[in-house]
Order: structure tokens, then C-alpha cells, then sequence
């Protein structure tokens, strides 16, 4: 609608999930809530605001588009292959399941010392961590399912300990944000030495997570620069923004309060609403209190503040401090 286009494609193609373990996810179902719809449906609610003019791409479709207007081949008719579509991918995920063992098969690797592989690699990286650390603010949990020679389940855990500065075993405390998955998984990222673990674990949907209060972009910031160079770039860039930004004030209601939130620097002349004595940032729902500064949503965070009619705070430095 902003970009007026004359033509609109909604995705590559339909997603599809041959593994076993990730089956449930083929929006066969009839699940409302399935976060991998096919071109059918958004064209279906595409129709619901008078959009008319999707595309369709299915595996093996040509798409021509030119000044004049875009002409779509494809190998079966569009609504003879949604209509086909489990059995579609019945026979795919057969012609694919030699693949997919193999691939999974070669991710065990039993020789691979997880928690001492964890400390080697992250625990470098924690003592470098300022802003990541302290965005973060707490433990982080991870469970790693295995198998005993009994074919009995284990479970170790391991925690990521970002005041701490360390990678332990889990002590039995209390953890703000916590991962399960299968240990095979962890011993194969360490194995080949990946550095970003939100595109090859946290988009696997091969985990499951808990945490206690609100979503922390933090976590996942990190665990995607595990590597030196990664990890300064992400904190030169935090460092930058905390130094440009900060400085700047605005007014919302009865409040001065700085321009941009100290959660992940959304401008709050855009998201910031207070109520009383409390700003919330809608973007990412972070409260704050605002005669403390203090953050009711995590801990390190703090706003600077003060009411209009009062004068200006201490600088941002002593403000943070």
C-alpha cells in the first residue's frame, strides 16, 4: 500500500517441514495460530483489505514482470496443488528422509566437552561485554536433553552467567530466561565452530524457552556475535548510539525525559506514553518509573528524568550512574 506496487509476491514459496520433529509446523492443521501460512491464505486475507493483485510462485513457476504487466507459468494449476498440498508434502518428506538423518546423524558428537567448549569460547567474550552484558543482566539457562546408554533421557545444565562473567553448571537459582534442546544440537554448533547461534539454533524451532518478564533482544544479540570480531562490532555500535543519543531530551506530558529508551533506544517522542509517574515504551512494553529512573521491566536500565517544572537533573553521566 505505501509503495502503490503494481505487483505483489508474498513469499518464494510455500514453507514446508519434512522433518519428523518439525511436521507439526506444515499449516495443515487448520491451527489458527501457525506462523507459517502459505500464499493461500495471505492472498485470502490479502482479498479481506481489496488487494487483487498477489502472485503466486510454487516450486517450478516462472514469473515475468515488465512495464507493461507481469505473466506467472506454473507446472500445476495454483488451486489444484493447494488442494494437493499435504499429500504433496507426504511424498516430499519420504523422498528427503535419507537426507534429513544423514544430516541429523552427523550432529552428535559425544567427544565434544560441552560446558568446557562453552567456557573456552564465551567466557572471553563475557569478560569483553559491556553493553551486551549488561543488556542482558542475568543467568541464562541452557537444558540439553541427551540419551544414556540405556536409551534413559539426561539432561544437563549449563548456565550462561552474564554478571558473573562465567559458564557453569546450573546451581539451582533463580534464571530469568532459560532454553531446552537437545544436546546434539550444542555439540554440533561448537563442533564446527559457528559463531551465530540465533540463525542456526533460535530459527530452528528445534528449542523451547521460558522466561520471567519481558522479551530481551540482548540475549539473542549476543549469542549472534559469538565471535571476537562479532562481538566488537555489536559493541562499538551500542557504544556509539549510548553517547549520540542519550544526551538528547524531550517532554511528554509533565516529564522531561531523555529522547531515547535505554531498553534497545526506540525514540519515546514516537513510543513514549506516561501515566502519572510511570513511562512505558510501547514498542517493547518496558516501564519505567520515572521520579527513580528506575526500570520496573528489567535490571540495568535506567531512564533520566524530571518533571518539567523542575530544573534539569544531573548529567546523563550521574543520571545512569
Amino acid at each position: 500500500d505505501d509503495l502503490k506496487a503494481d505487483h505483489v509476491f508474498p513469499i518464494a514459496g510455500p514453507p514446508c517441514f519434512l522433518d519428523d520433529a518439525l511436521w507439526q509446523f506444515n499449516d495443515i492443521h487448520g491451527d489458527e495460530g501457525n506462523i507459517f501460512p502459505d500464499q493461500s491464505v495471505f492472498l485470502a486475507e490479502y482479498a479481506k483489505v481489496g488487494g487483487t493483485n498477489g502472485i503466486v510462485l510454487l516450486p517450478g513457476s516462472v514469473a515475468e514482470v515488465t512495464t507493461q504487466g507481469a505473466s506467472t507459468t506454473h507446472p500445476v494449476p495454483v488451486e489444484e496443488f493447494f488442494a494437493n498440498k499435504v499429500a504433496h508434502l507426504e511424498e516430499m518428506r519420504e523422498r528427503k528422509r535419507p537426507i534429513i538423518e544423514a544430516e541429523k546423524a552427523s550432529w552428535r558428537h559425544p567427544e565434544v566437552d560441552v560446558l568446557g567448549e562453552m567456557k573456552r569460547r564465551i567466557e572471553p567474550l563475557l569478560d569483553e561485554s559491556i553493553y551486551l552484558a549488561k543488556g542482558v543482566g542475568g543467568p541464562v539457562r541452557f537444558d540439553l536433553v541427551g540419551t544414556d546408554d540405556s536409551g534413559g533421557e539426561t539432561v544437563e545444565s549449563i548456565v550462561v552467567d552474564f554478571p558473573g562473567k562465567e559458564v557453569r553448571p546450573y546451581a539451582d537459582e533463580k534464571v530469568r530466561y532459560r532454553f531446552r534442546t537437545d544436546r546434539a544440537l550444542i555439540e554440533h554448533l561448537l563442533h564446527i565452530g559457528e559463531v551465530d547461534w540465533v540463525n542456526s539454533l533460535f530459527l530452528s524451532c528445534r528449542f523451547s524457552a521460558a522466561r520471567i518478564g519481558q522479551y530481551n533482544e540482548f540475549v539473542y544479540a549476543f549469542f549472534k556475535c559469538l565471535s571476537e570480531e562479532r562481538l566488537q562490532y555489536a559493541e562499538g555500535w551500542y557504544d556509539e548510539h549510548e553517547r549520540a543519543v542519550d544526551a538528547e531530551d524531550i517532554t511528554i506530558g509533565d516529564w522531561v525525559v531523555q529522547r531515547r529508551c535505554p531498553h534497545l533506544k526506540a525514540d519515546l517522542s514516537r513510543f513514549g506514553i506516561v501515566d502519572g509517574d510511570q513511562l512505558t515504551c510501547q514498542l517493547h512494553g518496558w516501564k519505567f518509573d520515572l521520579p527513580s529512573g528506575r526500570c520496573l521491566t528489567s535490571v540495568g536500565h535506567k531512564v533520566r528524568a524530571h518533571r518539567a517544572d523542575e530544573q534539569t537533573p544531573a548529567p546523563a553521566g550521574e543520571a545512569l550512574s
